[in-house]
């Protein structure tokens, strides 16, 4: 009488390490991506943070278009960038949050782009004496103060999207150990300082919580130089 012999599962796949082209591009994106809106937070190019008056506008009028176009293609590039960086990070667990937070912070940067430079557009021509005198151009503004929803609806949107994406993102990796542990705690704890400081100590706060995906790049750049590793 013979016996069978019991069934040996077959070893999972090894997922492939990420294409070390691709990763580098990701990187770069990100890295640009955090410089760019770091820079943007602390440079404060539109003059005071939230103020649409005239006079504000008027005396920073190229400075906030120029800063309310890099301020939404900053966003967009650290969102994305980060979204695809933790997509190529994170290949065991972790993955289906790696992927829903890709795509709740990809929507957040296309929003928050748009209203950017609807911001920037509408401040250039509404503070332009040849476009309109400086009374109605005030009158615009002080309009547009008045009823912010139509402005702040798409900026306002794709930001707390991209929160949200950002802060799932940053779970994925730390599920899969793919970043050092301390880097999404730090990052989760500047992100509700965001909602509890105001004026510079805002800017400070935010300037460093986008300047922590830094490490994200670093550690994509240094995954792809290690064959092997992952």
């Amino acid at each position: 009488m013979s016996t069978a012999s019991p069934t040996v599962p077959a070893p999972a796949p090894v997922p492939a390490p990420p294409d070390p082209v691709r990763s580098r591009v990701v990187a770069a994106v990100l890295a640009l991506g955090v410089l760019t809106s770091a820079t943007i937070v602390l440079w404060q190019p539109w003059g005071e943070r939230d103020d649409l008056s005239y006079e504000t506008l008027a005396d920073h009028r190229t400075g906030a278009w120029l800063g309310a176009i890099l301020d939404g293609v900053g966003m967009a590039a650290v969102a994305l960038g980060l979204g695809l960086a933790t997509c190529l990070l994170v290949r065991g667990h972790g993955r289906t949050t790696a992927t829903v937070g890709a795509v709740l912070a990809g929507l957040g940067a296309i929003l928050f782009a748009g209203g950017s430079t609807a911001f920037g557009v509408l401040a250039w021509y509404a503070t332009e004496p040849d476009a309109l005198p400086a009374d109605q151009g005030d009158t615009l503004l002080t309009y547009v103060d008045d009823n912010l929803a139509q402005l702040i609806v798409v900026s306002g949107a794709g930001f707390a999207l991209v929160t949200l994406g950002s802060l799932t993102l940053m779970f994925a990796l730390w599920r899969a150990r793919a970043v050092p542990t301390w880097l999404p705690i730090v990052f989760a704890v500047l992100t509700v300082g965001l909602f509890v400081t105001t004026g510079t100590v805002m800017n400070v706060v935010q300037a460093a919580q986008t300047l922590c995906l830094a490490g994200v790049a670093a550690v994509l750049s240094q995954v792809t130089r290690s064959p092997g590793r992952g």
